[in-house]
Parts: structure tokens; C-alpha cells; sequence
């Protein structure tokens, strides 16, 4: 009977430290209430000059320098929708499909050569 308990016991120890160093060692971004987050796999051989976000509360532009990979977080009091636009180093363009999304979504977005599609949405 004492082998059980104490086998039990570190058992539960061992857990609790894997929980521990688990959370510790992974990184997940805090979205803040009322927003919502949009990640970019990029997957396109075409250098990117920039990626613009438009939402229905939000506007962003920024400057992609090599990354494969990038996170947008931004505003969204209640229902509405958003669009991606990538605009290529010789000025090319091509855009998502607007949209709609709520505060707390997660869509994540591939940009590849001709198109921007979407690879998870909540």
C-alpha cells in the first residue's frame, strides 16, 4: 500500500512539473478583449514590399523584411469584416476576400504567388 502512495504521489509531482515547464517554455500571444487576431503564413516566392489590413474598425500597413511568418491584432467591437491586401516588390497586388469576423476570432491566412487564401478561421 505505501509503494502505491508514494508512486501516486510522484506521479503527481512529475505532472505538475511538466504543466510547469510547459507553460513556461511555450509563448502564446495575450489578444486583448475586443480584438481579434489575424496570422500571415507567407508561402510566396515574390519579394513582399508591404501588407495592408483593412477592417471595418482598423487600418494597418506594414513592411515585410523577409519574414515567413507575421501576427496582426487589432480592434473589433462586435461583428465585422476585414481584407488582407499584399503588394509585391514590382508592385503587383492581390487581396482576400473580405471577411466577416467577431472580437476573439483567429483567422489565419496564407499568402502564396496568386492568391491569399484561408487556412483556419477560428
Amino acid at each position: 500500500m505505501r509503494k502505491i502512495i508514494i508512486g501516486a504521489l510522484i506521479g503527481i509531482i512529475l505532472t505538475g512539473v511538466g504543466f510547469l515547464v510547459v507553460d513556461f517554455l511555450s509563448y502564446e500571444a495575450q489578444i486583448p478583449k475586443g480584438h481579434v487576431s489575424v496570422k500571415i503564413e507567407i508561402e510566396t516566392t515574390k519579394e513582399i514590399d508591404k501588407i495592408i489590413l483593412t477592417s471595418t474598425y482598423s487600418n494597418q500597413t506594414i513592411q515585410i523584411n523577409g519574414e515567413k511568418e507575421t501576427l496582426l491584432i487589432f480592434p473589433n467591437m462586435g461583428e465585422g469584416v476585414f481584407e488582407i491586401c499584399c503588394i509585391f516588390q514590382d508592385q503587383s497586388e492581390i487581396c482576400s476576400n473580405e471577411n466577416y469576423i467577431e472580437a476573439g476570432y483567429a483567422p489565419v491566412l496564407k499568402i502564396k504567388n496568386n492568391e491569399i487564401e484561408i487556412t483556419d478561421f477560428y
